[in-house]
């Protein structure tokens, strides 16, 4: 552990996985007033600007791949100021933040959210399945703030909904449908919302994607860092919507696809932390899919068929008969993520499904859940134990909703 005196007008840029302790002195995180003594660690493969209000000494540790960089001025641009400062003043907001993955989206986000709640009660929706900070990978969610925090990512959802998958793109019904839902449901808590968009805004699909969006938010602004398409753009004017265009950060760590796919695997294991297998008799749950089917064995011959291709891909024979092929995955303590719903059909939590025997009317689910099952939904997405993504390929199908 090192100390480290900083002056004011300067940001310490702390990559994780680190730990920033304000020691003595004025700083803020995204809007977060740093308070002494009271430690910020920053996970791995993420990283905090602390803005330096007045000259300061911290105390600063790092593990491997952790390291923090001192720069001269705000590398939060001004502009995000400006903007939060103004959606502090109305009454009722519903902001959707727009920008590619690796932008600063999540960050002013934050940003926006903390100001809010430093006002009174807001609510942070994460609308991002491949890069949630608040809920599991492939799930959206929403949490309130009573007051600002330094990084959203150590908090957890009070509500979520399973999408199913990693990018919205082959899943956009269901991606629409459940942040609906939830938008009604956090409007509930407040009247101040800021929604952290999916990164996806290339592509064939993805403008049409973002206008739908804004329409299940019944969003009243949209902050994009740079430019918004135009069709993202003529929506908003034909209905009010008001566009903000801001610069990024001065300073943005780009992340590798690899790390992105660490972050997921990291946030997998978080939310399957304290799991058991239980074994459950099949009929006593609705078994049905993410690509929108529900009959048991057509959902079986689906998964069996995946699994074949998961254990060809792997140079792996199977031992057994289709019927119990999934034993394969489930020996090295693998399975498919799947949806864990309550007795009120609430979406309770995530689980691997393990092993699925319709002859024998039984199913076996890795799950932190521990409550009655009323339905469990299985994806297409093979991991193991430890959260490790395994195998992933889209849903063979989405119904229209």
């Amino acid at each position: 552990m090192g100390r480290v005196e900083v002056d004011a007008g300067r940001t310490v840029l702390v990559y994780g996985p680190a730990s920033i302790t304000l020691i003595e002195g004025e700083a803020e995180i995204l809007g977060y007033p740093m308070r002494v003594k009271r430690p910020v660690v920053v996970k791995s493969w993420r990283s905090r600007p602390v803005h330096v209000l007045r000259s300061s000494v911290f105390e600063f540790t790092s593990g491997e791949g952790g390291g923090m960089e001192v720069v001269e001025g705000d590398t939060v641009p001004s502009e995000w100021r400006s903007a939060a400062e103004k959606l502090v003043g109305e009454e009722r907001v519903v902001a959707a933040v727009y920008g590619a993955a690796d932008s600063g989206k999540t960050s002013l986000a934050t940003l926006l959210a903390n100001y809010l709640a430093s006002k009174g009660r807001a609510v942070f929706m994460d609308f991002d399945v491949g890069q949630s900070s608040i809920c599991p990978p492939t799930t959206i969610g929403f949490v309130s703030l009573r007051r600002p925090v330094p990084d959203v990512s150590t908090l957890r959802a009070e509500r979520s909904e399973a999408v199913g998958y990693t990018s919205p793109s082959p899943v956009i019904p269901r991606h629409l449908e459940a942040a609906r839902r939830l938008a009604a449901h956090a409007k509930g808590s407040s009247d101040r919302l800021v929604a952290d968009m999916d990164g996806w805004v290339a592509g064939e699909g993805a403008s049409r994607h973002k206008v739908l969006l804004l329409k299940a938010l019944e969003a009243d602004a949209i902050l994009s860092i740079g430019g918004v398409p135009d069709e993202v753009r003529g929506f908003c004017e034909e209905n009010g919507v008001e566009v903000v265009v801001l610069p990024p950060p001065s300073k943005v760590r780009r992340r590798e696809h690899g790390a992105r796919k660490k972050l997921r695997e990291m946030a997998y294991e978080r939310f399957l932390r304290n799991s058991v297998v239980r074994r459950i008799q099949a009929s006593w749950v609705k078994l049905e899919s993410t690509w929108g089917e529900a009959r048991p064995h057509r959902i079986l011959s689906s998964l069996i068929s995946m699994t074949s291709r998961f254990l060809e891909d792997s140079g792996k024979i199977a031992e057994y008969d289709d019927h119990r092929i999934l034993d394969e995955l489930a020996r090295e303590r693998r399975g498919f993520l799947s949806y864990v719903y309550d007795m009120e059909n609430n979406f309770s939590g995530i689980g691997l499904l393990l092993s699925l025997n319709l002859q024998k009317n039984y199913l076996r689910i890795y799950t932190p859940f521990q409550g009655q099952m009323s339905r469990i939904v299985v994806g297409s997405i093979i991991l193991s134990v430890k959260g490790e993504e395994l195998q992933s390929i889209p849903p063979p199908q989405v119904p229209q909703l």
